[in-house]
């Protein structure tokens, strides 16, 4: 790019092409017209500072159906686009950011002004730091870029063939850059991290065989072998049903290395999870160690309990005719009985889910699923995760999503009055042009007042509509989780506004995290399948425990070690449920 041109763009504006096309002059957002002033604006963009002819211009606006003039029509369009853009012009006015110039139009802008050029520049410039081996500074410049990332680009313009293709293209080269920031990150001896990135993508492109060797890599360096075989053998499966093909070379090659237990290890040494969670991992995962109670050094159990009074008294589980004694804590206060368990385990999970918060206030937003059978630690997953995010500084409106007995829409109105409570200024503004609309949800009405809840019978459209401006209006301005539990005790109006506000999260820094027992098998077609089977939505299934994650949580409840027959047994009659198991402790 010439000095002559840096000097002549004008430095205030900004223009964003992932999620939302939008214009910024500074921190104010230009208004850019109806969608086919956009559309030219993006067509005039996808070329920029190149000249784009006039009828090349008119075709691809109007198809086969172009207006009677179609000429003048374009330059009044121009005109329109000149006008919005004023505000962001440099001093020789919009005319030099939206030009004539034969046989057509130019967009004029430095590229480093478009965050889709801008991310495109970052992405070459960290192949040739990986070239280098400069994996640290490869690994920043791709986070760099991938922050950019806020959302399928052109997401507004999609209807118009040359911002699909180039939306596809775009997200292709988002797909590389979350691989090299992979490889940067598993150089980097950083295995955990790529799990938790990986994770997601690899349930949205099951059969792109370069992330899924990536995430095989570091599932293996992380203990988790019996993880990496399974993720191989569900991509070979995906590849033969969906492409009819076998898995490339380079992946078998990695399969073969890790059933060698040859794959190397990179240029650190691997980091290993504390307790493995999920299923049992019993092909060649080393058996973990319970963690050392918090605040407390490895030490002789029996020596600590001589000197904190009175020992765990000890139970007896009877299995199959085999007596193992479990020591439980002694309550001089009260009956020996479990009420409540420790939080043990789940570290892939809450990993995952870390840098999914993360990412989704951010301003990638998304939603969300924590499935599994009843008692299996939904809930108390969830619970971890938040007390992160609040850890953090962020915001947290978590509400439970039992409403049949309640109102159409209960779930949002309690959420809205959490808000509403949160940020009473703030709410009261963004809120106010839909308060007769909402009049049934603002406020306190009661259950039996079925005239002011016909609205929401009359109108559910615009009703959803409203409650997700509201929503994302707040998120820009601060961004929040929004936590729902119970999610399949939600009413079927709940489930509706919560599919729409899904395909409204790439515009905003909001996530939202749902729990939600298994969708019922007998069940077809109902809201929850729906939202739950959207592509929209990432879902994490909690298997039960692992023996050495039962086995730690135990260890953790009765501050002492855990024989491993008992473990095993315990392990067997819960299935590794922490509802299951917390049950067991309290009839032994």
């Amino acid at each position: 790019m010439s000095e002559l041109r840096r000097t002549r763009s004008p430095q205030g504006l900004r223009m964003r092409v992932f999620g939302t096309m939008t214009a910024l002059n500074g921190a104010q957002e230009l208004s850019l017209g109806p969608p086919r002033h956009r559309a030219l604006l993006g067509l005039l963009m996808l070329r920029l500072n190149q000249v784009v002819p006039a009828p090349q211009l008119i075709e691809e606006l109007w198809g086969d159906r172009p207006p009677r003039r179609p000429t003048a029509s374009l330059h009044t369009y121009v005109s329109h686009l000149r006008r919005a853009l004023s505000s962001g012009a440099g001093p020789d006015g919009p005319s030099t950011l939206v030009r004539h110039q034969a046989p057509g139009y130019l967009l004029s802008l430095d590229p480093d002004q478009v965050d889709a050029y801008r991310f495109e520049s970052l992405l070459l410039q960290a192949r040739r730091d990986l070239a280098a081996r400069d994996h640290r500074t490869a690994q920043d410049r791709l986070g760099t870029a991938l922050k950019l990332w806020r959302g399928t680009a052109y997401l507004d313009l999609v209807d118009y063939a040359p911002m699909a293709e180039e939306s596809a293209r775009l997200e292709q080269a988002r797909l590389t850059a979350v691989e090299l920031h992979a490889e940067a990150s598993l150089a980097l001896g950083e295995n955990d991290a790529v799990v938790a990135r990986l994770h997601p993508e690899a349930q949205r492109y099951p059969t792109r065989e370069c992330l899924i060797a990536y995430l095989m890599t570091a599932l293996y360096r992380l203990g988790r072998q019996a993880d990496a075989l399974r993720l191989f053998e569900r991509t070979r499966a995906q590849l033969a049903e969906e492409l009819g093909v076998d898995a490339g070379a380079d992946l078998q090659r990695i399969h073969a290395a890790i059933l060698r237990q040859e794959l190397p290890f990179g240029d650190r040494s691997a980091t290993r999870t504390d307790v493995i969670t999920g299923e049992d991992r019993t092909a060649g995962a080393p058996a973990a160690q319970p963690e050392a109670p918090a605040g407390r050094d490895h030490e002789d159990p029996t020596a600590r309990d001589a000197r904190t009074g009175p020992a765990p008294h000890v139970a007896f589980l009877d299995t199959a005719g085999v007596t193992y004694g479990i020591a439980l804590p002694r309550d001089p206060g009260g009956p020996d009985r479990v009420t409540s368990l420790p939080f043990v385990g789940r570290t892939y999970e809450l990993a995952v889910l870390g840098a999914w918060a993360d990412a989704a206030l951010s301003g990638e937003g998304g939603l969300v699923a924590v499935t599994g059978q009843s008692g299996i630690g939904k809930t108390e997953l969830t619970v971890e995760v938040t007390r992160g995010v609040r850890e953090a500084g962020r915001e947290v409106i978590s509400v439970s999503c039992s409403d049949q007995d309640g109102p159409a829409y209960g779930v949002w109105a309690r959420i809205l009055q959490e808000l509403s409570r949160a940020r009473p200024e703030a709410f009261r503004t963004v809120s106010a042009r839909y308060s007769r609309l909402l009049s049934g949800l603002l406020s306190d009405v009661p259950e039996d007042t079925a005239e002011d809840l016909q609205p929401l019978l009359r109108a559910p459209f615009l009703i959803e509509d409203a409650v997700c401006a509201i929503l994302v209006s707040l998120a820009r301005q601060k961004p929040f989780l929004l936590v729902l539990d119970d999610l399949q005790t939600a009413g079927h109006p709940s489930l509706s506004l919560l599919y729409l506000l899904t395909c409204r999260l790439p515009e905003a820094p909001l996530g939202v995290l749902v729990a939600s027992a298994d969708p019922d098998p007998a069940s077809d077609g109902t809201a929850l399948d729906h939202l739950l089977g959207s592509a929209r939505t990432l879902t994490l299934r909690l298997g039960g425990l692992s023996e050495q994650a039962v086995a730690a949580l135990v260890a953790r409840h009765i501050d002492a070690e855990v024989d491993a027959e008992a473990a095993l047994a315990l392990h067997k009659h819960s299935g590794g449920s922490p509802d299951a198991l917390r049950r067991l402790l309290s009839v032994a």
